[in-house]
């Protein structure tokens, strides 16, 4: 039997993936116990008996998990809390939106909402419930003495679910990125879609720096915003990109372009006066492991004029296409 155990990183997934190690450990001594991450190819094996724990699930893993006999975990995390746990290895904030994202994304591929049992630090009361949901769910008894090793491993950590580390700039950020990636993962009912405002991308005069909201286009054609190499689930998905423009920069040929590292998609807009207008256009991601960047370029060099990028709202269409 085969059971997959996912988590987005968080005190309480490390807290579960140890829970369920010294359980296996204690009860079923000769189960395997596996660690894949994104990258790491897994090959099920209908007649082993294996528990694999990850946070970033492989294609292979992904794969596996969609099939009816394998039992899924997933340990649930608010999007707050886990963004303020990460943000404890990454300082800034657009890593750990990067990581977090990354995590729900490849989840979300396991298409989990039916038959995983979903667990969430805020739904659960003890450290004992949460034990023996996780024991009956993948068939593995709770030895009598059990009591102490769960006692070593202290109670289930109280993440900070109100984020306050956080400013309330960067919850709303968090907020636009996260929430709908991380609710979905539980309800395939909430639309799968995200926004990225200004602040998670990148100046194209000042590389690695946030951008501005507003950016000077004078000078020659070049790059004025990039990124945010953040992580989309695998499908078909529509950008809607708000793009303010100054009555000087108007008639000044833009493209917009999308990469996942290869080209995916691009859209242009010539503004014929000043205003607020919106580019889009649709693309595939095929392997959500890689991030999306994209890049918002003059074609044309510029006299004056200035731009201003509001936000980048992101849509998921369905399922990719069949291979013909």
């Amino acid at each position: 039997m085969t059971t997959i155990v996912l988590g987005i990183p968080s005190a309480f997934s490390a807290w579960g993936f140890e829970v369920v190690r010294r359980l296996v450990k204690a009860s079923r001594p000769a189960t395997e116990l596996r660690l894949v991450d994104r990258y790491d190819q897994f090959d099920e094996d209908p007649d082993a008996d294996v528990i694999v724990c990850s946070q970033f699930p492989s294609r292979s893993l992904r794969e596996a998990a969609q099939k009816p006999r394998v039992r899924l975990v997933v340990f649930a995390a608010d999007s707050l809390a886990a963004v303020s746990f990460q943000r404890r290895r990454q300082p800034k904030l657009v890593e750990a939106l990067r990581t977090v994202g990354a995590s729900a994304a490849l989840i979300s591929d396991c298409r989990p909402q039916k038959r995983a049992l979903f667990l969430d630090a805020a739904g659960l009361t003890s450290a004992e419930l949460a034990t023996q949901l996780i024991a009956d769910h993948i068939d593995c008894p709770i030895p009598a003495d059990f009591a102490e090793t769960l006692a070593s491993l202290g109670p289930i950590p109280t993440e900070d679910a109100t984020g306050s580390s956080l400013t309330e700039a960067e919850k709303g950020i968090i907020a636009l990125v996260l929430d709908n990636a991380t609710a979905h993962l539980r309800d395939a009912g909430v639309p799968l879609k995200s926004i990225w405002p200004h602040r998670v991308f990148f100046s194209g005069d000042r590389p690695n720096e946030e951008a501005p909201l507003v950016v000077d286009a004078t000078g020659g054609s070049r790059v004025l915003y990039y990124g945010p190499y953040f992580h989309l689930s695998e499908g078909r998905w529509r950008a809607k990109l708000t793009v303010g423009f100054t009555k000087e920069a108007a008639g000044l040929p833009f493209k917009i372009s999308a990469f996942g590292p290869e080209p995916l998609g691009e859209a242009r807009l010539r503004p014929r006066q000043e205003g607020i207008f919106s580019a889009q256009f649709s693309f595939l991601v095929s392997e959500p492991e890689r991030p999306v960047e994209f890049h918002i370029r003059t074609e044309e060099g510029a006299i004056e004029g200035r731009v201003a990028l509001a936000q980048a709202e992101l849509s998921h269409l369905g399922d990719k296409p069949p291979a013909d």
